[in-house]
C-alpha cells in the first residue's frame, strides 16, 4: 500500500511539473504569437466572407510617415513643406484570415503628422485616416479617406489620395483612385446588397460650401456607373450633401442629391426633384 501511495505521489508530482512548464511556455509568448492569424480585440470590427474573415482595428505603431508643415511668416506668406519622419502613430490595420485561422494578407494605413506655426504660436497633431467598409459574400469594399484638423482643413491637400479598395481572398482585387481635395471629403456613404455596391461622397470648398459630389456603382468588381455632380451644373443642383444612399428591393441605386434624389436603374440615370 505504501508503495502504491508513493508511486501515485511521484506521478502526480511529475504531471504537475509538466503542466506548469507548458503553462509558462505558452504564456511567455506575446499574444500575437500565441494565436497566429487574426487576433480579435474588443475594439475590432470583423467581416465574415465565404472564404474567411477580415479584421479591422486601429493600433499604435512606429512608422515612417509624412509630416506636413505650414509656417506663416510675419508678412503673411505661408511656406509649406512635407518631409518623412519616423514616429509612433495610430495605424488602421486590416488582416484577413482563412476559415482555419491562417493569416492570408495584411494591409496598413498609417496616419500623417501636421504642424502649424505663425507669429501667435505653434500647434501640431496627428490626422488619422477614416475607413468605411461593407462586404458581399466574396469581397470586402473599403473607402480610405484622409482627415485634417478642424481649424486647418487645408492640410488635407498635402496628404495622400483617397482610395476605394476591393479586397478578396488573395488580397487587393482592384483599387479605384478617388483623388485628393483641398479639404477632406464629407458625407461619405458605402452600402451593398450583396451584389451591387453604392459609394458616394461630397468634395466641399475651403469655406465649407459644396463644390461637387461623386457617385460610383459597382457590380461585384465592375464599375457600372461613375459620375461627378457639380453645383454649377445649370441642369440640376446635384451636389451630394445628405450623405445617404441605398439599393432598393428592385436592385436600383437611390441616393440623395442637393435638391432631390438620383436613381440609377437598368443602366439609366434619372434625377428627380423634390
Amino acid at each position: 500500500m505504501r508503495y502504491l501511495i508513493f508511486t501515485l505521489t511521484v506521478f502526480i508530482f511529475i504531471v504537475g511539473i509538466t503542466l506548469a512548464f507548458l503553462y509558462t511556455a505558452y504564456h511567455s509568448q506575446p499574444p500575437a504569437q500565441q494565436k497566429e492569424g487574426c487576433l480579435i480585440t474588443s475594439d475590432s470590427r470583423v467581416f465574415t466572407l465565404d472564404w474567411g474573415s477580415v479584421v479591422l482595428q486601429e493600433v499604435n505603431d512606429t512608422k515612417e510617415v509624412p509630416l506636413v508643415k505650414f509656417i506663416v511668416d510675419s508678412q503673411g506668406k505661408t511656406n509649406i513643406t512635407v518631409e518623412n519622419v519616423t514616429a509612433k502613430v495610430p495605424v488602421v490595420v486590416l488582416k484577413a484570415c482563412s476559415k482555419d485561422g491562417e493569416l492570408l494578407w495584411r494591409m496598413e494605413f498609417p496616419s500623417y503628422l501636421w504642424a502649424y506655426e505663425d507669429s501667435y504660436g505653434k500647434e501640431n497633431g496627428t490626422a488619422v485616416p477614416k475607413v468605411l467598409a461593407t462586404h458581399s459574400y466574396t469581397y470586402l469594399y473599403i473607402i480610405v479617406y484622409q482627415t485634417a484638423p478642424r481649424a486647418y482643413q487645408e492640410f488635407r491637400a498635402k496628404a495622400p489620395n483617397d482610395y476605394l479598395y476591393i479586397l478578396g481572398e488573395n488580397g487587393t482585387v482592384k483599387v479605384i483612385d478617388l483623388g485628393s481635395n483641398v479639404v477632406p471629403i464629407r458625407n461619405v456613404f458605402l452600402t451593398s446588397n450583396g451584389n451591387y455596391v453604392l459609394i458616394g461622397f461630397e468634395k466641399p470648398q475651403p469655406d465649407g460650401s459644396p463644390y461637387s459630389g461623386e457617385i460610383i456603382i459597382l457590380n461585384k468588381t465592375e464599375v457600372l456607373f461613375r459620375k461627378t455632380f457639380f453645383i454649377k451644373d445649370p441642369s440640376c443642383l446635384c451636389n451630394i450633401i445628405p450623405g445617404w444612399g441605398r439599393i432598393n428591393r428592385d436592385g436600383c441605386a437611390v441616393f440623395g442629391l442637393y435638391n432631390g434624389r438620383g436613381e440609377y436603374c437598368n443602366g439609366k440615370f434619372t434625377y428627380k426633384e423634390r
